[in-house]
C-alpha cells in the first residue's frame, strides 16, 4: 500500500510540475503583428481572425502556410512591397498566429472554406491570391470553387501533390494528434517538440535556404506563436495528416492564370522539381524560380519575388468564353 502510495504521489507531482511549466511557457510574450497596416476586424463563424490590410488599388489577399505559423510574420518583407501599386490583405487562418485557437477538429476544409470567405468579407467581388506551402494547396482548391472570385493564383512552393488525403493516416500517425491535443501530457510533449533548438534545426534544414539567415528573432517569433494556449490543435492535425489536400484533381479545372514560385535551393521534402508538376497539371501556368532560396522565396529573395508578382498581376486576364 506505501508502494502504490507513493508512485500515486510521484505521479501526481510530476503531472503538477508538467502542469506548472505549461502556464509559464503560455505566459511566452505575444508575437507582434509585423506587417503594420490597419487591423481589419474579421469574424469568421464566431472566432476572431487577425486581418490587416494597407495600400490601394487591385485586392490581394495573402495566405500563409501552416508550418510558419502566421501571415503576420511570413509576409513581412513582401507586405510593403506589393502595397505599393495594390491593396493588400493578410489574415491568419483560424487556430493559428494572432487569431483564435480554439480545440476544433481541424480539416483542410475550414481553410478552403476561409480563403474563399475572405476575398467577400474584405469587400470586393474579385481577388487575386498569393499562398505559400500548405496554404497554397487550400488556396488551389479555394480558387476551384470560388467561381471566379480568384482571379489570380499565385503559388509558394505548394504542397499537396502527395496523394495522401486518398490513403489516409495509419497507425502511429492517427494516434499521435490525439496525445498532442490531450490536456497536460500533450502539452508538455509539444512544448517539448516546439522548443527553440527544435524550431532552429527545423528552419535551418527544411525550410531556409542560407541556414545563416535564421536569426534569433526569427526563431523567438516562432516560439512565441507556438507557445500561445491552444497553439498545439493545429500542428496535432497537420502531424496526423488530417490538412492533407491532394490537389491534382484541382488543379486542371482551374478557371484563372497560376504563377508557380520555387526555391532553387528547397529542401528534399519540397524539391524545386516538384514545381513542373504543378505547371503540367494546370492550363494556364507559369513557373518562376529564386537561385539563392529554399521554401520562403518570398522572404529570403523579396524584392525578385515581388518584380514577378507585380508582373503576374499586371498581365491582362482572357475573357471567358
Amino acid at each position: 500500500m506505501k508502494k502504490l502510495t507513493r508512485t500515486l504521489l510521484a505521479g501526481a507531482g510530476l503531472t503538477g510540475a508538467m502542469a506548472a511549466t505549461n502556464r509559464a511557457l503560455q505566459n511566452t510574450p505575444l508575437p507582434t503583428n509585423a506587417l503594420g497596416g490597419t487591423r481589419r476586424p474579421w469574424n469568421w463563424r464566431g472566432h476572431e481572425i487577425f486581418a490587416t490590410e494597407a495600400g490601394e488599388g487591385s485586392l490581394v489577399i495573402l495566405v500563409h502556410g501552416i508550418s510558419v505559423g502566421a501571415s503576420s510574420y511570413e509576409y513581412r518583407n513582401l507586405f510593403g512591397r506589393l502595397v505599393r501599386r495594390h491593396r493588400v490583405v493578410a489574415f491568419d487562418f483560424v487556430g493559428c498566429g494572432l487569431s483564435d485557437k480554439p480545440r476544433l477538429a481541424y480539416s483542410a476544409e475550414p481553410f478552403v472554406e476561409m480563403i474563399v470567405d475572405a476575398v467577400q468579407a474584405m469587400g470586393a467581388e474579385s481577388a487575386a491570391v498569393v499562398a505559400s506551402s500548405l496554404g497554397a494547396a487550400f488556396a488551389i482548391r479555394s480558387a476551384a470553387r470560388a467561381h471566379g472570385r480568384i482571379e489570380r493564383l499565385a503559388v509558394i512552393c505548394p504542397s499537396g501533390l502527395s496523394g495522401t488525403l486518398d490513403s489516409g493516416p495509419r497507425g502511429a500517425q492517427a494516434a499521435l494528434p490525439a496525445l498532442i491535443r490531450s490536456p497536460i501530457l500533450g502539452e508538455t510533449m509539444f512544448n517539448a517538440l516546439a522548443s527553440k533548438p527544435s524550431i532552429r534545426w527545423f528552419l535551418r534544414h527544411r525550410v531556409y535556404a542560407d541556414p545563416a539567415r535564421v536569426t534569433a528573432e526569427i526563431v523567438d517569433h516562432y516560439y512565441a506563436v507556438t507557445h500561445q494556449p491552444g497553439a498545439r490543435f493545429v500542428p496535432a492535425a497537420f502531424v496526423g495528416g488530417a490538412l492533407d489536400c491532394d490537389v491534382a484533381r484541382d488543379l486542371p479545372f482551374l478557371g484563372m492564370p497560376m504563377l508557380v514560385l520555387w526555391g532553387e535551393r528547397a529542401p528534399a521534402v519540397a524539391p524545386r522539381s516538384h514545381a513542373d508538376e504543378f505547371v503540367r497539371l494546370t492550363t494556364d501556368a507559369r513557373l518562376v524560380t529564386f537561385a539563392n532560396s529554399g521554401l520562403l522565396p518570398h522572404e529570403e529573395e523579396p524584392e525578385a519575388v515581388a518584380e514577378a508578382l507585380e508582373a503576374f498581376l499586371q498581365t491582362r486576364v482572357p475573357e471567358p468564353t
